[in-house]
């Protein structure tokens, strides 16, 4: 039912036309006063507007329970629809009873609430001050309409991305591109502003859209991964999309704490992150990751992935896309799909020469999914935080001869599993909080492997 009210703006000018041509030929026939020639023509225009406003109606209604308007306007713009619809009929029956007064009346009150209505429709659909946005001065000023300020975020041309504020100076310009068009001054669904800093974290009809430090949790980041045929993705599938680094960096805004005021510098960006920052610098590519060097996995190009494989993991909602450009290498990530299991891993080996990047942060897995993670001979970074993931696991990561980067945030992982990490030559960074690795365990390491950077929390050591 909701994709027709897709065929709403469609079906919703046909009343209108066909009644606004009987108010004409009424103007024609009491002008000419030939009122019985036009008589015919005229019961036919409102019979076919009458039946055209009802269905236009019942279209209108799918396309409003799918949400995202003002309430107070959609009210109005669908009583006065409505209204047309009824009177339509109604002036068709005192046409044909040749009523000539309370049918001009009829005819008359049709006409201004076409007006009413489709100006509501039109705000809804482009924006309150869709009609004055334009007006020239000096009309303008006699009407008393201000100029309203642009919203628009026009892009900066970033040179250092480590001088870079990173919510106004790369996540603001996202959302001013993506979203303003649908939540601004100019246009508010949902009840939803994102042009104003204050209104985007008051959010909109259904609460906050963000939650600093958690951006799994976070509405905003949830709609923009939701599959591109659901309804309550964000933007629409009509409209242009994000790409994958503008909605990692999104995410790793919020996930640090969605602060509007510090620097990329200031919010100590791991190696995951670093390549989607270096994306957005207009300067060398080596502003932000000249000290770390590219895996040698990317000079490869395995065969491509099985699309069989890859269209099952699509349907469990798990997200398969590639890292490279004219590369057949993936990133993997389940972070859209926590129910993902032991019993679901075996997938993953089948595209074990394709899989760079996975996540699998706050799944289900436990250490007997060690093994076959341990076959993704071209695995660089590997996320397991929040997993049951124990240091008895971590035995099976020592065939991970290309991995640089792992991520054991609030597991069960100790300084034993810490020190079965040592074996892996390729390794780089480490991230280990709120797991059970003591100080003494992650210094200990740190003399085995004193060029391995490990964050346990507050300091990196």
């Amino acid at each position: 039912m909701n994709y027709l009210g897709h065929f709403h703006p469609v079906v919703v000018h046909l009343p209108i036309g066909i009644l606004f041509v009987a108010f004409i030929l009424e103007l024609v026939a009491w002008k000419q006063k030939q009122a019985a020639l036009l008589k015919h023509a005229i019961e036919i225009c409102l019979i076919v507007g009458f039946v055209s406003a009802v269905i236009s109606c019942l279209f209108g209604w799918f396309l409003s329970r799918e949400g995202g308007y003002d309430d107070s306007t959609l009210q109005w713009h669908q009583w006065m629809g409505i209204a047309v619809a009824a009177l339509s009929g109604i002036s068709w029956l005192v046409k044909k009873k040749n009523a000539t007064r309370p049918y001009r009346f009829l005819l008359i009150t049709i006409f201004i609430l076409l007006l009413f209505t489709g100006h509501l429709g039109g705000n809804m659909t482009h924006g309150a001050d869709y009609l004055t946005a334009g007006l020239p001065q000096p009309f303008a000023g006699w009407l008393g309409i201000e100029a309203k300020k642009d919203t628009m975020q026009v892009k900066k041309n970033i040179t250092d991305i480590n001088e870079a504020v990173v919510y106004s100076d790369l996540v603001q310009p996202i959302l001013s591109e993506k979203c303003y068009s649908c939540h601004s001054s100019k246009k508010v669904k949902g009840s939803l502003r994102m042009d104003q800093e204050k209104l985007l974290f008051k959010g909109g009809k259904h609460g906050e859209i963000i939650k600093p430090g958690n951006a799994a949790e976070s509405e905003l980041v949830k709609r923009l991964l939701l599959p591109m045929e659901d309804d309550k993705r964000m933007p629409p599938k009509d409209q242009p999309q994000l790409s994958k680094e503008e909605i990692e960096l999104v995410s790793w805004w919020i996930k640090t704490g969605a602060d509007t005021k510090k620097k990329v510098k200031e919010l100590s960006p791991d190696a995951s992150i670093l390549p989607v920052l270096a994306s957005f610098s207009g300067g060398a590519a080596g502003d932000t990751t000249s000290h770390i060097a590219l895996s040698k996995v990317f000079e490869e190009n395995p065969a491509l992935p099985d699309k069989a494989v890859v269209d099952k993991l699509s349907s469990l909602g798990i997200l398969v896309s590639p890292v490279a450009q004219d590369k057949n290498l993936l990133e993997v990530s389940c972070i859209n799909y926590t129910a993902f299991d032991n019993s679901k891993i075996a997938l993953l080996a089948e595209l074990a020469d394709n899989i760079v990047w996975l996540r699998l942060d706050n799944t289900a897995i436990t250490d007997e999914a060690m093994g076959e993670i341990g076959k993704l001979k071209n695995l660089v970074r590997l996320n397991l935080a929040g997993t049951n993931v124990t240091s008895a696991g971590m035995a099976a990561l020592k065939s991970l001869k290309n991995l640089e980067y792992i991520n054991i945030v609030n597991t069960k992982v100790d300084d034993k599993g810490l020190l079965t990490l040592s074996t892996i030559p390729s390794l780089k960074s480490i991230y280990c909080w709120d797991s059970r690795i003591s100080a003494a365990g992650a210094e200990n390491f740190k003399k085995k492997m004193p060029s391995v950077r490990i964050e346990s929390g507050s300091n990196a050591q």
